[in-house]
Formats: structure tokens, sequence, C-alpha cells
């Protein structure tokens, strides 16, 4: 067992245990208090250090590039606009993961998604940061089937000759996605079919269907068939979201807000950010970053701006966190220090969205320290 002594614990509700111990068994948090016993078990001295539940990345592609061949990018299927049934966990490469050395930033786990390039582009889950193969990094295997209503999947189609080639292609298509996945149920099952089984999924609600949509036209076109169908949503960059806030709230969809230090998407759609984050009172909102989630600093970068705009730090940090745990579904998991949960811990020498300064000092993924800076926090 492990024992992290003394660190100011940052808590669920935004409440500070100051000089608070947090013991370790396994992979997860077993017991959370002040002055716990060490009797029997390793220390690492946390005294004057500030101890975050580990941040949460929410929706990348890093892990499925495949760097020993660039040209064959395993990210992004573009045989066909639609394929559910395909699941990240089988292109995952933890060490693709691993030369990112997201411990450096605190993150601990990640959404690993496919890419931009389909309108329905696979099954996506949540993995921690460390380990070779899906099985031994997984959180959560399946949170949601992953969809693009962007203008990706026009210009890739387009350069095909096949549907989808507009807006309203990718509307019918979906549709009809949906449409045979309903009846495949309705029947029975009798023949198995991958991708009306995950779309199953979707239709009973089991999990959510997560489309990035970044205009207001493309992000109305979402929450009409959501609407439709009764299905969970999440939407990702949003940047128009402030057109239609009130058709998002009213449909109860979760949201990954886009690029904020990479300014130019922000810039161009003229995004109200306040309007966005105005939802945060009735459903999950979390940050998200660009750049396919690649480099550890971006996801801090992000919450500092919203410092700049007036945020503060706690409602900025459970963005990065537990807010993001719950847009994932897997708040039961990850995103807070609460006893039962993974170990996933990132240990500060001040508040990284406070001071420019703070530096992390250790990082804990499953209850193991995968990183630990010279002088930090001490074993």
């Amino acid at each position: 067992m492990l024992l992290i002594k003394n660190g100011n614990l940052h808590l669920p509700g935004q409440q500070v245990l100051k000089e608070g111990d947090i013991l370790i068994e396994g992979a997860y948090i077993k017991q959370i208090g002040k002055n716990l016993s060490d009797e029997g078990v390793e220390v690492l001295d946390a005294t004057g250090k500030e101890v975050f539940p580990g941040l949460i990345l929410p929706l990348t592609s890093v892990g499925l590039t495949d760097y020993a061949n660039l040209r064959q990018n395993d990210s992004n299927e573009i045989s066909s606009p639609c394929h559910p049934g395909l699941h990240v966990r089988y292109a995952l490469d933890g060490r693709e993961v691993e030369r990112q050395r997201y411990w450096m930033g605190g993150i601990t786990s990640f959404g690993a998604a496919p890419a931009n390039g389909a309108l329905l582009a696979g099954q996506m889950g949540v993995y921690h940061i460390t380990g070779f193969t899906a099985s031994q990094m997984c959180v959560r295997d399946t949170v949601a089937v992953k969809g693009n209503f962007l203008s990706d999947v026009k210009s890739t189609f387009q350069s095909k000759g096949v549907e989808p080639m507009t807006r309203m292609g990718m509307s019918a298509l979906l549709r009809r996605e949906l449409d045979a996945a309903k009846r495949w149920m309705e029947t029975g099952n009798s023949e198995y079919h991958a991708d009306y089984a995950a779309l199953a999924k979707v239709l009973r609600k089991e999990i959510p269907l997560l489309m990035n949509a970044n205009t207001v036209t493309d992000i109305a076109d979402v929450l009409e068939i959501g609407r439709e169908y009764g299905i969970r949503l999440i939407l990702n960059g949003v940047y128009e979201g402030h057109l239609v806030a009130d058709l998002i709230e009213e449909s109860n969809a979760s949201v990954i807000l886009g690029d904020l230090f990479d300014s130019g998407a922000r810039i161009w759609y003229q995004t109200e950010i306040d309007k966005i984050l105005s939802l945060r009172e009735k459903q999950p909102v979390c940050i998200g970053c660009s750049s396919g989630g690649v480099g550890r600093e971006n996801l801090l970068w992000n919450g500092c701006r919203l410092i700049q705009e007036g945020y503060s730090p706690e409602d900025v940090l459970d963005m990065m966190t537990v807010k993001t745990a719950e847009v994932l579904g897997v708040e039961d998991l990850i995103g807070s220090i609460q006893e039962g949960l993974f170990a996933d811990l990132a240990i500060y020498n001040g508040n990284p969205l406070e001071s420019w300064t703070a530096d992390v000092q250790a990082t804990l993924v499953a209850g193991k320290i995968v990183y630990q800076k010279e002088g930090g926090a001490v074993c």
C-alpha cells in the first residue's frame, strides 16, 4: 500500500482538505483523512504540495497513428462514411501515448476516438496513459459512438464522388443508418451486424453518440436528429453553440468545449464562451483541446485561458476532471479524489491554474507512481 501524506487534497465539491492523507491499495483509493497510520506502508510525503485528481483529456486520436508508417494512419478509416462497429481498442498503441509524456502535465487518462474523416467513425473508450495494450490501459472500453458532422467528412467523400458530399447528404445518411439499426433491432437481431449492434446501444441509450459539430447549422441538425431518435448526445467543438444554447439546453446534451488557446476557430466563429459555459448549471460541460490532444500542455493552457476570462480555478479544475468524467460516463471510476475510485493523482508544488510556476512533482496512475520530479514529493 502507498500513503500520500500531508498534502492539500482537492476533493469533490471544491473542498480542500489541508494536510490530508490518501491511502492507496492496489489501483484504488482506500481511505482519505488526516493523520492516517503509516505503519507498514510506503509513504509519499506531499507536505506543502497540492494534490489534484488527474486531469482527463476528453477526446484525442493519440495512440492510433502508427508512427512507424505515417502514410497509413490508423485513426481515420475512410473506406466508407459509416462504420460504427469499428473500435479504437484494436488500434490503440500504448507506446505512442507514452511518447507524449502526459504525466508531466498531470494528465492521467484520455478519451481515445477515431479521427474526423467519417460520418460515423467508430466506438471510443477511456484509457489510462500507461500500459502497452488497450486491456492494460482500460478505464472503460466503450463510452460512445463517435461521429463527425464536419466539413472534413464532406471533403473526404467529395474526393471519392460518393455520399455524403453535402450537409444534406450527412443528415440523410445518418438517419438511414439509425433507421437500419432500428429495423435490425425489431427483427430480433437474427444475423449479427457489427455496425447495427453498435448503433443499437445508442438507440437503447446505453451509450451516447458523440458528434463533432462546430457551426450553428451543423449543431442544430445533430440536435434535431438526436431528438427524433431519442438518443443521448455529446457535442464536441460547438464554436457557434452560443447561437443555439437554448436548443442544447433542451436536448440535455453534454458538451466538450473546443480549443480556446489556439484561437483561430474561436475568432472565426466569434464564439461567446459565457453562453456556452452557462449550460454547466444543468448539464455536464468540459474543456477539450485541438491538435488531436497532442502536447501535454494544451489542456492546461485552455484552462488558463478561462481563468483569464474570469472563471475561478475551482470551476476550471472541475471542467478538466470530474465534469470530463461525467461527460464521458466514467465518473464512477475517475475524475475526483474519492474512496473506491482509481488512484489517478497529480501532485503540484502550487496550483497550476493560479501560477505559471506551479509544476508537477509526481503523477500517479491507477495507484502507481509513473512520474516523480527530482526534488519533488519524496518517498
